[in-house]
Formats: structure tokens, sequence, C-alpha cells
């Protein structure tokens, strides 16, 4: 697992480098980030305080729910299994 102290303590040097210069643009080449992500990490510093720079989970809030229903995609999977059974013996008796 990775140490999130280091990031925490960049993300933070960020921010106050930042509100020490009034300068986006200076700041983020100094810092190899974009402006996007420095200015999202100083809306959430402003927020939440040191808390706030922790990573946040990209997981969706809402999942799509499944298209095909699991009974469906059995019936499916089983009917493509013949199939198969079928085709392997029709060889059998082929070759023989």
């Amino acid at each position: 697992m990775i140490d999130p102290e280091p990031i925490l303590k960049a993300r933070l040097r960020w921010v106050k480098h930042y509100e020490q210069s009034q300068n986006a643009a200076l700041t983020c080449r100094r810092c190899g980030i974009s402006k996007a992500t420095l200015l999202k990490w100083r809306r959430r510093y402003q927020l939440h305080g040191e808390p706030g720079l922790h990573s946040q989970s990209c997981r969706p809030h809402k999942l799509r729910e499944r298209k095909v229903a699991t009974e469906h995609e059995i019936l499916v999977l089983e009917s493509v299994l013949i199939r198969v059974c079928a085709q392997t013996q029709l060889f059998t008796v082929l070759a023989v």
C-alpha cells in the first residue's frame, strides 16, 4: 500500500506556494501539475482543511443496472455450450 503522507505533504506545499505567490501558472510550472489540479486542491483545502487533500474515490456514485438478467445469461450460455458440444460430437463422428 502506498503511504499517503508524502502525497498529502506535496499537495499542501502546492496550495501554500500558490497562496504565497498568487500565481497559478508559476506554481503549476514549478510543481509539474495542471492548473485545474491546483485549483481543485486549493478549493478542497479551503473547504475542509488538510483532510480535504486526501485522495477521493473515483468510483461512480450510481451504477447502471444490468441489462441482461442473470437467468437469461445462463440460458444463453447453456445454448452456446450445447451447440459447441454438438459440433464436437459431429467432428468426432466425421473424423472416424
